[in-house]
């Protein structure tokens, strides 16, 4: 078959349409051009080192007769960073690798691409790029890779398309240079996608890109724009101890794992440089990691969805499902060890982030999942610790219990009125007839003048001995009771009836200093729910 003509040449863009390369249809009939650099077969020829030592090809290639200062050592045109080097020969070289590959590997680790256009390819073999160059453009658009493809520590000195490729096996880009734009627009990762240690110095857009599996994020670095908009993770997506130096939105982004209990999306350890710019948008966190990642300032709109805690009291953070789950936290023991002051700190910077966003019902729902976490993990420092350990795991009281038992941690009004009608209107008119009520009388004598004599009006212990027979007497216990019990209630005094002392006084006492405390719980929760 005749030499390509210009018009069937492929090339990426207008400085490089001069550049031909060879249409795979056309690879079993055409043969290399007397100038193409066939392997160099004699002993005696220098050979190319990389070649030889990279590849592990038992024959290297021929050197390149590359200007001085252009290569660290001598080496072949396919490694060599001569920009004038003849691309015709090194796209003849490319394609005879490929074709002689079929489906196993093609080497091309090393290789400087002088240009590079495969849009619409389809490669068959095991395709090896690492540390690999492209000097220019590096258009991959649409092409499929039917297996492996390895572009480990490879470099994209300029733009690197790589929208609409089907990666039909895994995907490796292990250490990577982005130094420009990187664009996987609509990209299908059928398998694992690996982009851990990868740079990205300009933006990177996954805008609509699917992911099948699991897709690692591992210590990546965006330096400038990271937009994950409408992008599908089947699988987890792990950005764990990735940097964000600049915006990055997940807007409508779709983490939804096939396997049930793991985790959607990781981001244990990442920072973000710039968290007012980090949006997440329309996107389900529920089973989202956090852990040790500061969210206090990131843009959580209000359509983000998190996990809901059992009975209703609010909502919660997949890492506290795995800390109270054995078995979960067996299974995802290598996303980093959970405590409970770990999962306390995320509750801790959500509620303010949320604070600072006036969504006070969000806020007050991580604020109870901090406390419950400092609750569960129980006194730490203080006095008598060893005590309190043991009233804590024996008895479930503390403070913090308490509080939460009386208006879960300040979020319930409900709770603590209830507390106090209880204890106004049953429980302490309950107690106080044990030990009885008493009637002031004023008595005048003679020789020390006007004075107040006391005695026990009733009780039940006398109204017992009698009851059913003096109802009148009964009804006035209970009257009196309730009376005496609003009065401690409200800090007023009953000059006529009041309880016997001491006993009675001291369940007076404690009356009032119970429900001023419950009625002040009541007044916090109020706020809490109503402030503006």
């Amino acid at each position: 078959m005749a030499k390509l003509t210009e018009q069937e040449q492929i090339a990426p863009d207008e400085s490089a349409a001069a550049e031909p390369e060879i249409e795979p249809d056309e690879r079993s009939e055409q043969k290399p051009e007397p100038d193409a650099p066939p392997l160099a077969k004699a002993e005696s020829e220098a050979l190319c080192p990389i070649c030889i030592g990279f590849n592990g090809l038992r024959y290297g290639r021929k050197l390149h007769p590359a200007p001085a200062r252009v290569d660290e050592q001598p080496v072949c045109l396919m490694h060599s960073k001569d920009p004038n080097k003849q691309s015709n020969d090194f796209w003849w070289e490319f394609e005879r690798i490929l074709q002689e590959a079929g489906e196993k590997e093609a080497h091309f680790e090393r290789f400087v691409f002088p240009h590079t256009n495969f849009s619409g390819k389809r490669f068959k073999a095991i395709c090896r790029f690492d540390e690999a160059t492209f000097t220019r453009d590096a258009n991959f658009n649409r092409m499929t890779f039917e297996q492996d493809a390895y572009l480990n520590s490879a470099t994209f000195t300029q733009d690197a398309d790589f929208r609409e490729v089907n990666f039909m096996q895994n995907a490796y880009f292990y250490g990577a240079a982005f130094t420009q734009n990187a664009r996987f627009h609509h990209a299908i990762f059928t398998l694992g996608a690996y982009f851990n240690s990868v740079t990205f110095m300009q933006n990177a857009f996954f805008r609509g890109a699917s992911f099948t599996q699991n897709a690692f994020f591992l210590e990546t670095t965006f330096m400038q724009d990271a937009y994950f908009f409408q992008t599908k993770f089947h699988g987890t997506a792990d950005w764990s101890d990735s940097k964000f130096l600049d915006q990055a939105e997940f807007r409508h982004t779709e983490f939804n794992p096939k396997e049930p209990g793991t985790p959607s999306a990781v981001f244990s350890l990442a920072r973000f440089f710039k968290p007012g710019v980090i949006v997440f948008e329309d996107v389900d966190l529920s089973r989202a990691l956090f852990l040790n990642c500061d969210v206090s300032a990131i843009w959580f709109i209000s359509s983000v969805q998190w996990a809901k805690r059992d009975g209703h009291r609010g909502l919660a953070v997949f890492e506290e499902e795995i800390l109270l789950d054995s078995e979960l936290s067996k299974k995802l023991k290598g996303y980093g060890k959970i405590d409970h002051g770990a999962v306390e700190q995320i509750y801790h910077q959500l509620q303010k982030n949320y604070d600072s966003r006036l969504d006070y019902r969000k806020a007050n729902d991580f604020h109870y999942g901090e406390m419950e976490m400092m609750r569960l993990a129980g006194p730490t420092d203080g006095p008598i610790l060893g005590l309190r350990r043991w009233i804590h795991r024996r008895l479930s009281l503390s403070l913090v219990a308490l509080y939460r038992y009386a208006s879960d941690y300040g979020n319930s009004y409900v709770k603590p009125f209830l507390w106090l009608f209880g204890f106004i209107l049953v429980l302490f008119p309950a107690l106080l007839p044990l030990p009885g009520i008493e009637l002031k009388n004023q008595v005048a004598t003679q020789e020390s003048g006007a004075h107040i004599e006391t005695e026990t009006y009733l009780s039940v212990w006398n109204v017992q001995k009698t009851w059913g027979e003096n109802l009148s007497a009964e009804v006035s216990l209970v009257e009196i009771c309730e009376y005496n019990s609003l009065d401690a209630a409200t800090f007023q005094k009953s000059a006529k009836y009041p309880p016997a002392y001491p006993q009675g006084r001291i369940l007076a006492i404690s009356e009032s200093l119970l429900t001023s405390s419950l009625f002040a719980l009541f007044l916090l929760a109020i706020r809490r729910q109503f402030r503006r």
